[in-house]
């Protein structure tokens, strides 16, 4: 309900609706909505921080990693109400706390692994610095969750992020990670 609505427009009230429990059952649990988001923050990051490890594990190479990174971010962001991002920001300090916490731990350690294993097979361009890039990656991601830039009823949430993502792995890689791209993408080329 917080992904789907955002947080603040959930009240405790929903959640024993949705749950069909009392609040005096879900106040057993948590003992406030504060609680309950900062709980829920943890359990989502620690199932992205396993999915990235999965991800990660099972790519054939780089762009295939971030192919089945992107596919997985569908699945996900198709749920997901930009509200929830800004709530989080706004007014849970704890559970965005602890998101930012993952972006530097996780995120941005699977995001430099991947550049500096495409520099080195050569998909991706050999100029590239693999810290400013991953930093660079990630304010996207920060931009695109945390900031009002871009219009989600004109363009869906995860429209955005597949289009700045695009644009990002184009423009890190060689012309060899482009027909890989195009190849997973079963794209034929053209001049």
């Amino acid at each position: 309900m917080f992904f789907r609505y955002g947080i603040k427009h959930v009240t405790m009230d929903d959640i024993a609706r949705e749950l069909g429990m009392s609040k005096k059952t879900i106040y057993q649990f948590y003992k406030e909505k504060d609680d309950l988001v900062n709980q829920l923050c943890e359990v989502e990051l620690l199932e992205q921080e396993k999915m990235f490890c999965e991800v990660s594990e099972g790519a054939k190479d780089p762009i295939h990693e971030i192919m089945l990174l992107s596919n997985r971010m569908r699945e996900m962001m198709q749920n997901i109400n930009p509200l929830f991002f800004l709530d989080l920001q706004k007014f849970y300090p704890q559970g965005y706390k602890r998101f930012q916490k993952f972006k530097e731990d996780c995120a941005y350690q699977n995001i430099f692994q991947n550049i500096k294993k495409g520099i080195e097979i050569g998909v991706y361009r050999k100029d590239l610095d693999a810290d400013f890039i991953s930093r660079y990656r990630l304010a996207q991601i920060d931009m695109l969750m945390f900031s009002n830039f871009f219009n989600y009823e004109k363009n869906s949430f995860y429209a955005v992020h597949e289009s700045l993502l695009e644009m990002f792995v184009y423009g890190i890689c060689t012309v060899k990670g482009h027909k890989l791209i195009n190849n997973y993408k079963k794209i034929k080329e053209e001049e």
